[in-house]
């Protein structure tokens, strides 16, 4: 059974706002709205929050086997309004198996962004636009992507001393060793495993690159020593016959963050979990 993720927010202490954070609602009730043919009626406990933005939000329903019927299904979800009022949100067509249960999703955005500004929250109804269909699901959430809304950030001093360390524009800054922008996307990368993720499909990871000049953002006083030795051997080389000398600082990770994985259950196909994965985001970049 999905559980409820991030009931309350917690703050991760990072200051990773542009990543966006996935969160899971778990179906709170579902009947089966008599006299409304094949529609069933999905509440989900999705409150009005100021203080989130909305990226995307998926339906995820673990359809049950249809074994009296071949082909696929015409689904429809609609944001509730009223007792005879309806939005439509996405129209999908599924593929429900004859011998198993089957995971299928549909983006429910504009439905999940409507709640969170406010809106009443009176479910979705789910509508299977077949003749004689029915699908009632077995188990079903909503995933969605949410970014901490931000009010207006405070300009830095120019002697800030933070250890933020984004690449920056601007004169003599893009050489030196700062965080670059690095999307994945899981889909793309050759490992069997990834077939198993459900969200995110993509997210920023980061990598750090660039040149680190003497005294210049290292990652501890080990580097720091390293950079002084480094730049005297590379003096008296000149001088003696010395060419081994110790190298200098690299730009690398001084930062990890960790990242939450919704992901089919290998052992059972039926049910997803919910894992964080450790240094999966690249938070800072130092020299070291």
């Amino acid at each position: 059974m999905m559980s409820a993720y991030l009931q309350s927010k917690e703050n991760s202490g990072d200051d990773t706002t542009t990543v966006p954070k996935l969160v899971l609602f778990k179906l709170d009730r579902q009947v089966s709205w008599k006299g409304r043919g094949s529609s069933v009626l999905l509440r989900f406990p999705v409150a009005a929050d100021a203080g989130v933005e909305l990226e995307s939000a998926q339906l995820r329903m673990l359809l049950p086997p249809r074994r009296d019927a071949d082909g696929p299904a015409t689904v429809q979800v609609n944001l509730v309004l009223g007792a005879r009022r309806r939005r439509p949100l996405a129209e999908r067509t599924v593929y429900p198996s004859r011998r198993s249960p089957k995971w299928s999703e549909i983006d429910v955005g504009d439905g999940v962004a409507s709640w969170l500004g406010g809106g009443a929250n009176l479910g979705l109804e789910l509508v299977c636009l077949e003749p004689g269909c029915r699908l009632e699901p077995l188990e079903a959430g909503i995933t969605g992507l949410v970014r901490a809304r931000r009010a207006g950030r405070a300009k830095r001093s120019p002697y800030h001393n933070g250890r933020r360390t984004d690449c920056q524009k601007g004169k003599g800054k893009k050489r030196r060793c700062c965080r670059q922008n690095m999307k994945v996307t899981f889909s793309k990368l050759d490992f069997p495993e990834m077939n198993f993720i459900v969200e995110p499909k993509v997210y920023e990871a980061g990598y750090c690159h660039g040149l680190c000049p003497p005294n210049y953002n290292h990652a501890t006083n080990h580097s720091r020593i390293q950079s002084l030795i480094h730049q005297m051997e590379r003096r008296n080389s000149s001088r003696t016959s010395k060419r081994s000398i110790v190298p200098k600082a690299c730009c690398a990770p001084s930062k990890l963050g960790p990242l939450e994985i919704l992901l089919v259950d290998k052992d059972d196909p039926s049910k997803l979990m919910l894992e964080k994965w450790d240094n999966m985001k690249v938070i800072e970049c130092a020299c070291s």
